[in-house]
């Protein structure tokens, strides 16, 4: 496990949310330093969503305690851990990757809040000996069915924004509306629901989930057309295409699909580039202590002196957290495969960093002029 002293350590280890004065911070690499220690990691799951207060700034009479730029140094580094600043940030888990600033007249303090990355502690239900009365935890699929027509649109961007993933999202939906006609089945025949029908039924309608599902078609076709796919993707969608046309209705359709395939078989997708990892710039910041490491675990430890043995054993902790970030970049519904060829670039640089840091090191001119003895 990832282990922090000082006062990132004591940010992490707060289990309800707390005030921090930043007055003894002084240079925008304390601050950094700070950040990036205390919020590049995602935090644990928890109960409930916690927000971390930083004082920054205050008013007249306090304003020397603080250095004129620390709000902007705090504000910076968040930014580059992939943070957001949201004005409307609060309290619950929706908020968390994101911050605010306040200045707080009654107090006359100003104020940066963060909401760090983490997700709702699961529930055990495998212990049988408690007995919990709180409803079962919502599916993503189930809660889109929920969601505002906005809401939706805007998850499906953040969460699904590749043409596999919202492949998928679709098939997942397409099986919730077949419960939905199920379930109005059951109603027009008076038959009782049980305890995941009624749940389901009591979140949205078959009539909401048919416009969900008609967005996600629209935007489906708009990414064939406009050639946002891997050359993977487009593949699959040449192939469901073939598919398609061989199950038509009438020749008319097959017409229809056998041009659009044949549009789509002509169409250049090499210009396409998958979504960015999220947490692109934690993940340098770690890559960087990183990789001057394999350079010393190269030289074996009867060459290395204490305080190079004591850096090379942060290495652990570094790849967990490079791996933590990851894993917390991933779109849902992703698949390993597609996760590893987004981070390819995040790997490639790691290994131009060590290759780097193992270069051996020029040696300063002496401009021309040779010792004598």
């Amino acid at each position: 496990m990832a282990s922090f002293s000082g006062l990132a350590g004591k940010v992490r280890s707060i289990t309800e949310s707390d005030e921090f004065d930043l007055g003894s911070i002084s240079s925008a690499y304390d601050a950094g330093r700070l950040i990036t220690d205390a919020f590049s990691t995602p935090f644990s799951d928890r109960d409930e969503m916690v927000r971390v207060t930083f004082v920054v700034g205050a008013g007249k009479a306090n304003r020397q305690k603080y250095d004129a730029s620390l709000q902007k140094w705090i504000v910076a580094a968040l930014k580059a851990i992939d943070y957001e600043d949201n004005k409307s940030a609060s309290c619950d888990f929706d908020s968390a990757g994101s911050f605010k600033t306040q200045h707080d007249t009654g107090r006359n303090l100003i104020f940066v809040h963060v909401f760090p990355r983490c997700a709702k502690k699961v529930v055990d239900a495998s212990n049988e000996d408690e007995t919990v009365d709180e409803p079962a935890r919502l599916s993503r699929e189930h809660l889109l069915v929920a969601a505002e027509m906005k809401t939706f649109e805007r998850t499906v961007a953040k969460r699904c924004p590749t043409w596999s993933c919202k492949k998928r999202l679709q098939e997942k939906l397409r099986e919730v509306r077949a419960q939905f006609t199920q379930i109005d089945s059951k109603l027009m025949n008076r038959e009782a629901l049980d305890d995941a029908e009624q749940a389901l039924y009591e979140l949205g309608s078959g009539d909401d989930l048919d416009g969900k599902l008609k967005f996600l078609q629209k935007s489906l076709m708009e990414m064939v057309q406009n050639g946002q796919l891997t050359t993977t993707e487009k593949t699959l969608c040449l192939e469901q295409m073939d598919e398609r046309a061989e199950s038509a209705p009438n020749d008319k359709a097959k017409k229809r699909i056998e041009e659009n395939r044949e549009a789509l078989s002509k169409r250049s997708v090499l210009d396409y580039k998958p979504p960015k990892i999220e947490h692109t710039a934690a993940i340098k910041a770690l890559q960087t202590k990183l990789a001057p490491l394999a350079a010393l675990e190269k030289r074996g430890g009867a060459l290395l002196s204490v305080a190079e043995v004591s850096k090379l054993g942060e290495a652990p902790d570094l790849e967990e957290r490079i791996s933590t970030l990851e894993e917390a970049s991933r779109l849902w519904y992703e698949t390993d495969a597609e996760l590893a060829a987004r981070l390819a670039p995040l790997r490639k640089h790691l290994s131009d960093l060590r290759r780097k840091s193992a270069a051996p090191q020029k040696k300063a001119s002496t401009g021309g002029w040779a010792t004598v003895s």
